[in-house]
């Protein structure tokens, strides 16, 4: 199966602003680590499936650290993706249809049924504000450098890592009752991708 897909991706953690996970280590600030990673997909095609303007959300518990592995996660999916979408966006988040993503499917073993959620994104000039359903919010405003580049890390840990852009995460939370209810410490991420496999 082949695919394509060009968005963008908000990740907030519950670390602290300079997540130790981003640069290898296996343990998360608190002990434990959660997080989510908000996709609006702009364009794409999964299979000749077009999934351009879907928005769906993981967001994974673990036990010690994200690299770690051994996550719970769970996908919500905006109203406005169809179940056909939903089934191919599902495989390919899990890890199934190869690429970037099957480094979740290695660190994500374990899936709760997806659901629906309302996913509303606001994109504005020195933050993006996201609300998933009554379940969470996600705030990601990219760092500057002192000409108001944006900070970034290339080539850190995590085949989908390979060049984001630092944020703070602060004001990020999640309480879906069957994960851990968590509030991020500052970290966040932002990823403007084009990936394929």
């Amino acid at each position: 199966m082949a695919w394509h897909i060009i968005g963008t991706d908000l990740g907030p953690c519950s670390c602290d602003l300079g997540c130790p996970c981003i640069l290898g280590a296996m343990e998360g600030d608190r002990g434990w680590c959660s997080a989510v990673r908000l996709y609006n997909i702009q364009s794409g095609d999964i299979d000749g499936l077009d999934v351009s303007g879907t928005k769906v959300a993981l967001v994974a518990d673990w036990p010690s650290g994200f690299l770690a592995g051994n996550g719970t996660g769970k996908l919500y999916f905006d109203p406005g993706v169809s179940q056909e979408q939903r089934d191919a966006l599902e495989s390919l988040i899990k890890g199934e249809q190869g690429g970037v993503f099957e480094v979740i499917g290695s660190l994500v073993p374990n899936f709760l049924p997806s659901q629906e959620a309302p996913i509303n994104i606001e994109v504005g000039e020195e933050e993006t504000r996201a609300t998933v359903g009554d379940i969470g919010e996600v705030v990601v405003k990219p760092l500057r450098g002192p000409q108001g580049d944006v900070t970034r890390l290339l080539h850190g840990a995590a085949a989908f890592r390979d060049d984001l852009i630092l944020a703070d995460g602060s004001g990020t939370r999640f309480h879906d009752p069957e994960l851990r209810e968590w509030e991020s410490g500052g970290h966040g991420e932002q990823v403007d991708f084009d990936w394929s496999a």
